[in-house]
């Protein structure tokens, strides 16, 4: 009898730590499928912000198509949510057909209006290195806005850039690309859209940084990335030229920008294709041949390479660089005899 519920007990401790084995093993299994659909799950990191994308929207398109590809190309950061938002107001299938002229990492209700507007709205280029004074003559071209009103938005105070110092103009902080102008625009909201778009750009980048061993503020940053854009040709050659200006300010030289003697003849109502050393004399805090360290401002507004490589610049101990080519390629040299050399040649090869 005893060997009996000897026996039983035994089988009873068996079946129990059977159960607990199971259920150990469904645990770990549940676990593992967990931190399975987690990693297998996770996206992959989207597109930087602020880059231009065109999107067309066919008649009859649905929201889904239509959300889809918007996540795919990086405008929005979620298809559900987009379907979402147009679902709780009331625009599921309200979305008009069209080219649409967007960016990356936009906020999904700033595209459900442009795209309930519709793209009726004209399209305004606003080309890499443009000054603000360019910038308005673009503006009053699309036929919208006085040039006095446009004016009067470059200089309205009420404007939001976390980058523009007090009492300092736009210059250098209007962002290049196609913007599309509606009905409902005024000149202070276009204006706001390229400050919002730089501020949008330059998220995708650490601005508390100090490439090339020079400490700057983002406005700084700014600065720098205008004369690149100014300076250089090729994007190639932007990194090199940033490597130049921090190279110089490190060790307190002139930059000798020609770009910023233009920039200062410019403001003086006189375009300056080719210098002088006449011209080189002028009398301008933008006169990077008398004056050490940076402008006062930007000298235009610089487009995504040429803040990249104000950011990230060559890691070389370049000081002077001489165009060499007619397609704009440019020498770089840490060596001033060098550097004379390469002008003669230039010269005597019809470049300079």
């Amino acid at each position: 009898m005893s060997t009996r519920l000897e026996r039983r007990a035994r089988k009873r401790r068996r079946s129990r730590g059977l159960v607990v084995v199971m259920a150990f093993l469904l645990v770990v299994s549940g676990v593992l499928y967990g931190a399975f659909t987690l990693t297998s799950g996770r996206r992959e990191p989207k597109v930087a912000a602020g880059r231009p994308v065109t999107l067309t929207v066919l008649p009859g398109q649905a929201t889904r198509e239509i959300a889809t590809e918007l996540e795919r190309l990086g405008v929005v950061d979620s298809a559900g949510r987009f379907r979402r938002v147009a679902a709780d107001r009331g625009l599921d299938g309200a979305l008009r057909p069209g080219n649409y002229s967007l960016t990356t990492g936009m906020p999904v209700d700033q595209v459900l209006d442009i795209m309930a507007r519709g793209p009726g709205g004209i399209a305004l280029t606003i080309p890499e290195g443009l000054t603000q004074d360019q910038i308005v003559e673009k503006l009053v071209t699309v036929g919208r806005f006085g040039r006095a009103e446009v004016l009067a938005a470059m200089r309205d105070q009420k404007l939001i850039s976390p980058y523009r110092p007090k009492g300092k103009p736009l210059e250098g902080l209007l962002y290049p690309q196609t913007y599309q102008i509606t009905r409902e625009d005024t000149p202070a909201t276009v204006v706001q859209a390229m400050l919002d778009q730089l501020q949008a750009v330059l998220a995708n980048y650490d601005l508390t940084t100090s490439p090339g061993g020079v400490r700057l503020t983002p406005y700084e940053r700014v600065i720098v990335a205008s004369m690149i854009e100014r300076e250089a040709k090729l994007d190639a050659d932007r990194p090199k030229v940033a490597a130049v200006v921090y190279n110089r300010l490190r060790r307190n030289m002139p930059l000798q920008v020609d770009a910023t003697i233009q920039y200062a003849w410019r403001l003086r109502g006189k375009v300056k294709t080719k210098l002088s050393l006449e011209d080189l004399k002028i009398g301008s805090p933008y006169n990077t041949y008398r004056n050490t360290g940076l402008p006062p401002t930007p000298i235009a507004s610089p487009g995504e390479a040429s803040i990249q490589a104000a950011l990230q610049p060559a890691d070389a101990n370049w000081l002077y660089y001489v165009v060499v080519a007619a397609d704009g390629r440019s020498a770089f040299t840490a060596d001033y005899q060098q550097f004379l050399r390469l002008k003669e040649q230039a010269k005597a090869d019809g470049v300079a």
